[in-house]
């Protein structure tokens, strides 16, 4: 693995952690960046039910989070 894959890879488990720990037990909602930048995915998670789920679109994650908790 070379420094920059290191970078990212911390940089990315730092955001999951920073969130973690100032969410409690609110939804929690972040994307994946590539290498230059584009979002690949959207994340949802609630820790409260358990559930999480991956989506390609923030539209995608929205409808998900609309259905789950605007019924």
């Amino acid at each position: 693995m070379n420094k920059f894959n290191f970078l990212l890879n911390l940089q990315k488990y730092w955001q999951h952690f920073v969130i973690w720990m100032a969410s409690g037990s609110d939804l929690q909602v972040w994307h994946e960046s590539d290498r230059r930048g584009h979002t690949s995915c959207w994340h949802a998670y609630d820790p409260i039910t358990g559930r999480s789920a991956c989506f390609g679109s923030e539209e995608e994650m929205r409808i998900w989070i609309d259905k789950c908790y605007y019924r």
